[in-house]
């Protein structure tokens, strides 16, 4: 059997055709949405006035739905390498959350069986999605760790986050700017399937950064542009990757883009203070058009 990183054509093929189901999957739930703001609220002209809502609306039931969807599914064979999935790289990755935690964009919170450990005193998760909210929070406290997670209805753009961190006691009165704060805030950051909706992300790197106490950790699982410039990508997946984009992935999908160097704008996050601690950093499914990284950040003590 090939492994994981060096898949069969078939499971090649296959792997450039399945986002493509998720992006139909989407696209459903927005004309359902519109539809039923036309014909069942009479907001007649609410596709035309108001697109930005509809599509939040629109988004939010279609990713609640596919997170039931993804968290039903039969685990896969195993492999030689331990990973099948990308949700394979999770697991490993959060166990080394400890202490104050900002989970960042937590969705419905699929990850949170995995934030259970008693290292970590309380979880702050900023989601803007305000539709994805109600499950959040019964999924927190169907996981015994609804005392300890807070709900921020914040996206990490810094005209929102810092106000709802300064709500929450976590940010001295006057700090205008994530990137300029001294000592930080958090422990830990996560960042899973999330830095490629932000809207500009080597700002959002540098202001999680400046919210890392010294010694604190980025834990990152997050898919990005094919490497196809190197031996582990792939050209024709990188003109995939182009084509869902044309076809209005980022516009269905959250924001989410398929074409984002992640670990390049998270490492650059850390120049001005002579980088990283420690990365450890590793790259997984680098055929397909939803290659991943997976990893640990340390910032210096």
């Amino acid at each position: 059997m090939a492994s994981i990183n060096e898949p069969t054509t078939k499971m090649w093929l296959a792997s450039l055709l399945e986002p493509s189901q998720l992006l139909l999957w989407a696209m459903s739930y927005h004309v359902k949405v519109n539809l039923e703001a036309v014909f069942k609220r009479g907001q007649i002209l609410a596709p035309l006035l108001q697109p930005g809502r509809l599509r939040d609306e629109a988004f939010g039931r279609f990713w609640v739905s596919f997170s039931n969807a993804v968290e039903s599914q039969p685990p896969p064979p195993p492999t030689q390498t331990g990973v099948q999935r990308s949700s394979d790289l999770i697991p490993p990755v959060l166990a080394h959350a400890s202490g104050l935690v900002l989970d960042v964009g937590p969705g419905t919170g699929t990850q949170m069986p995995l934030l259970r450990s008693s290292a970590i005193k309380a979880i702050y998760g900023a989601e803007p999605c305000h539709g994805l909210h109600a499950k959040l929070r019964s999924r927190a406290d169907a996981e015994g760790v609804g005392e300890k997670y807070h709900i921020l209805p914040c996206s990490v753009a810094a005209s929102e986050l810092v106000p709802a961190l300064q709500e929450q006691g976590l940010l001295p009165a006057g700090t205008t700017a994530l990137d300029q704060t001294t000592g930080g805030a958090f422990d830990t950051i996560l960042c899973v399937r999330v830095l490629c909706s932000v809207p500009d992300l080597e700002q959002s790197a540098r202001d999680l950064y400046g919210l890392l106490k010294p010694g604190g950790k980025i834990l990152v699982v997050e898919h990005v542009v094919n490497p196809w410039r190197t031996a582990k990508g792939s050209i024709v997946a990188r003109v995939v990757q182009a084509v869902y984009g044309f076809l209005g992935w980022s516009w269905f999908i959250g924001d989410c883009r398929m074409n984002r160097d992640t670990e390049k704008a998270l490492r650059g996050a850390a120049e001005a203070d002579g980088g990283w601690e420690s990365v450890e950093v590793e790259k997984w499914f680098g055929r397909t058009c939803m290659p991943y990284i997976a990893g640990v950040f340390v910032k210096r003590g």
